[in-house]
């Protein structure tokens, strides 16, 4: 299964470094792939997988062997009256389990398998937050691309300025300081171009740091064309925060350390009780004098006939330890009060986010129309204007005025609608549907 994933996981890396262009979804899947937050939280959750195994493991019996060679240099021996040299040698395995422990056992399994979730959901959590960036960034891109546009349009106009004003400057029809004026209007609009440029660029390469790649120099997404007629979905904003207190990784989180934190209190708990241990050991050994006059049976045959087992149960309680023991549990029911705070603080924040998105998307959607409205009005004006001055009515100076307010109208309409689009996916996101474009 691993190794399907794995040449899933390259086959997806090929797929993606061979488009030209990235979609949403593409960044999406990309990060979850190779963000070194998110593998660092998988590897944290392999370990939470190796405590699991750990703590399942725990009430099995211990077995252990073991194997001794000793040489004792004696004083005095009364047989030979005098000091002696003795060679020991022992072997054998011994083993141990828990009979009772006040079900530490069984409180340790069910707190590894919550923490084993806890840790697969950190990951869910960190993925949430890299999805509402990578749609932050990728909607960044989009508006610059359009304020790009806008710019060129206005380049565009700005450089037949230009030429009419040098073909009239040159017939003498007008003086010297309008073709400069001219010429430095077309300047600024090239400098809007390389503006608009740059913070295409800027947040391509945010973007691209955001995935991790390499090399964000060839980096590029998707254009997606997103209309201009747009209206707020149908939110219920009591029905989105349920949603979001049901599905949200992070509410889920602190759920589960709630109840670790309440295994940890009554894991503690246990070490104020006794424990009993059942004991079983079996070996023999062999004993061999180097001094004359001191005789022992051969080897082997001390080993079969020196065969000694032992089987034992041990009670251990707790009388006094400086009241450690009591003091964990204070300290863990402590851990149970954080732990309820942080499922507290968590709601609230889930509280403050969708009300805050809810607001948003209402403020911004009635922003967007307005500058819609403020779009239209200065292409009415505009129009007024190029007809006038074209008929020598008004000078370039209120042509130009009129043609910066059109674009500066078409850039805060730009501007409300991404800032509408974005806020909108916010709420959709808390709403439990899937970051997309389309």
């Amino acid at each position: 299964m691993k190794k399907y994933l794995v040449g899933l996981a390259s086959v997806i890396m090929v797929s993606v470094f061979g488009q030209q262009n990235w979609s949403i979804e593409e960044c999406i899947a990309y990060a979850a792939q190779h963000n070194l937050t998110v593998k660092e939280n998988q590897l944290n959750q392999q370990l939470s997988e190796q405590d699991q195994l750990q703590a399942n493991y725990s009430g099995l019996p211990t077995v252990s062997g073991y194997f001794d060679n000793n040489i004792t240099l004696g004083s005095y021996n009364p047989k030979i009256e005098k000091g002696y040299y003795q060679f020991t040698n022992s072997y054998g395995i011994q083993s141990s389990m828990n009979v009772y422990s006040g079900g530490v056992v069984k409180l340790n399994k069910e707190k590894a398998a919550l923490d084993l979730q806890a840790a697969q959901i950190t990951t869910a959590t960190t993925m949430n937050d890299i999805s509402l960036q990578i749609a932050n960034y990728y909607l960044a891109i989009l508006l610059n691309k359009e304020l790009r546009k806008v710019a060129q349009g206005n380049q565009s106009i700005a450089k037949q300025l230009v030429e009419q004003a040098r073909l009239k400057f040159n017939a003498g029809a007008i003086a010297k300081a309008d073709l400069v004026q001219a010429e430095s209007e077309l300047a600024n609009a090239v400098r809007e171009v390389t503006n608009a440029q740059i913070e295409i660029d800027r947040s391509s390469f945010n973007l691209a740091m955001l995935l991790q790649l390499n090399d964000y120099r060839n980096f590029s997404v998707t254009d997606v064309q997103l209309p201009n007629t747009l209206q707020p979905g149908l939110h219920n904003l009591d029905d989105v925060l349920e949603v979001a207190y049901n599905k949200q990784p992070a509410i889920h989180y602190a759920q589960l350390k709630i109840e670790s934190a309440v295994k940890s209190t009554r894991i503690a708990e246990t070490y104020l009780k006794p424990k009993i241990t059942a004991n079983y050991s079996l070996g023999t050994n062999y004993m061999d004098y180097f001094n004359k006059g001191l005789h022992q049976d051969a080897w082997l045959r001390q080993w079969r006939e020196n065969i000694v087992q032992v089987l034992g149960v041990s009670v251990n309680f707790p009388i006094w330890n400086q009241y450690s023991n009591k003091i964990n549990v204070q300290k863990s029911l402590i851990n149970e009060d954080i732990a309820k705070n942080r499922l507290a603080k968590e709601k609230q924040l889930i509280l403050e986010n969708v009300q805050s998105a809810y607001f948003e998307v209402n403020s911004s959607f009635a922003s967007f129309e307005a500058s819609k409205e403020a779009v239209r009005y200065a292409e009415i004006s505009f129009d007024y204007a190029q007809k006038s001055f074209n008929a020598g009515v008004i000078n370039l100076y209120d042509f130009n005025r009129s043609r910066n307010d059109l674009l500066s109208a078409q850039s805060k309409m730009l501007q409300a609608k991404y800032n509408f689009i974005f806020k909108e996916k916010v709420l959709d996101f808390y709403a439990g549907i899937p970051l997309s474009l389309d």
